[in-house]
């Protein structure tokens, strides 16, 4: 829960509480919920960074993104005083859109912010979450599992490490090779790179300019490098430029260099106490330094330097994450119905969504495969130098 002493209580006109019978006894506390129509109170924003620690949940990237779009509702769910559970949403005539993404989230929470949108909303019939992990909802037997007709299927993932007190702390979790190959390249890179210097800035030390330049530098080691391994990259302005504006609000920058000249970088933004790791690469030149994988454990350690929580790497599976103690958070896309009936009579989402978790399983499954015959083909070349 978000431990907020600005906040203001609940209004007793505003608010309603949302107890179903089942959960009335004394060991279930009463959730107090209220919706806040076209308008996100600050103590929302504060509550969105402080609960979930998601760029993609943060006020900020809708902001940035829905910028000409009309403002969103807020309901918030509040819990012996203090603020459990906040989503931002907007009515699409008949469909709820949740744009609060990249979050773990009770179940029971959901079941009452359901409770809430369909008591309030008579017209809408399905509620619609993008990446979410609803913890619980797969529990029939508990007391909080979802209880509303839905579908769901496995649409993204983020990999979160629960970040130690100290940096001696978190070397001593990785593994064995791990440790061994950390300590390895960083004396190769003594031997023949001995003017590499790691600095970690944060963007208020920077100037608009020197932000820019950093982002471009990285931006273009990263194309090239996914050139050289045969993959399109995806970078276009307007995420460059929202990049940029995040970076000079709550941004971490983390830079190596070589007599001057920047080879290797990264730039996480911080909310609440998560640090969401948006870019980190490094001159695809330098590979055999492994100065990438490098960049991701320094700009780890100035995560917890900074006394922060954890650090998301976000989607994408690649070894390196999970050598860095990144544990896969599965994220959802979920359909909530009002009701069975009101499910049967939107066939043309409910098969869609049956489409799109059949392919998104399918791609999952040729992804992992086609992975582990790159491994046993790289095996056995290595095998045979």
């Amino acid at each position: 829960m978000a431990h907020l002493p600005d906040a203001p209580l609940p209004h007793p006109l505003e608010a309603f509480v949302t107890i179903d019978d089942a959960q009335s006894d004394a060991h279930t506390p009463s959730l107090i919920c209220e919706i806040h129509e076209h308008a996100v109170p600050p103590f929302v924003i504060a509550a969105l960074d402080q609960l979930y620690g998601s760029m993609f949940a943060s006020w900020r990237h809708v902001q940035l993104c829905e910028a000409d779009r009309p403002m969103p509702h807020a309901w918030v769910a509040w819990r012996h005083g203090e603020v459990a559970a906040a989503l931002l949403f907007r009515i699409e005539p008949a469909r709820v859109l949740v744009l609060t993404e990249m979050m773990a989230i009770e179940a029971e929470l959901v079941d009452a912010f359901c409770r809430s949108v369909y008591g309030r909303y008579p017209q809408a019939d399905m509620i619609v979450l993008n990446a979410v992990d609803v913890v619980g909802a797969d529990t029939p037997s508990s007391s909080h599992s979802l209880r509303w007709p839905s579908q769901s299927y496995a649409f993204s993932e983020d990999f979160v490490i629960t970040l130690p007190a100290n940096v001696d702390a978190y070397r001593a979790l990785l593994g064995k090779s791990t440790r061994k190959t950390i300590k390895g390249y960083g004396n190769r890179i003594e031997r023949e790179l001995p003017g590499l210097r790691w600095e970690c800035l944060k963007a208020d030390s920077l100037s608009l300019q020197q932000q820019r330049r950093l982002v471009r530098t990285l931006q273009r080691f990263k194309r090239d490098g996914m050139q050289q391994r045969g993959k399109r990259p995806a970078i276009d302005r307007r995420d460059t430029a929202r990049l940029l504006l995040l970076a000079r609000e709550c941004g971490l920058f983390g830079i190596a260099t070589v007599n001057g000249r920047v080879v290797a970088g990264s730039l996480a933004c911080r909310f609440g106490d998560h640090y969401v790791m948006l870019l980190s690469a490094a001159d695809p030149v330098l590979e055999r330094f492994r100065l990438g994988f490098l960049a991701c454990y320094w700009s780890i350690c100035d995560c917890i330097a900074q006394q922060a929580s954890d650090c998301h790497l976000l989607w994408g599976r690649y070894d390196y994450k999970i050598q860095l103690l990144g544990r896969l958070r599965v994220l959802s896309r979920m359909h909530i119905y009002r009701s069975r009936l009101s499910m049967l009579c939107q066939l043309r989402p409910v098969f869609m969504m049956l489409g799109q978790g059949w392919l998104h399983s399918a791609r999952a499954c040729l992804l992992k495969y086609s992975r582990e015959v790159i491994k046993r083909i790289n095996k056995f070349l290595q095998g045979n130098k």
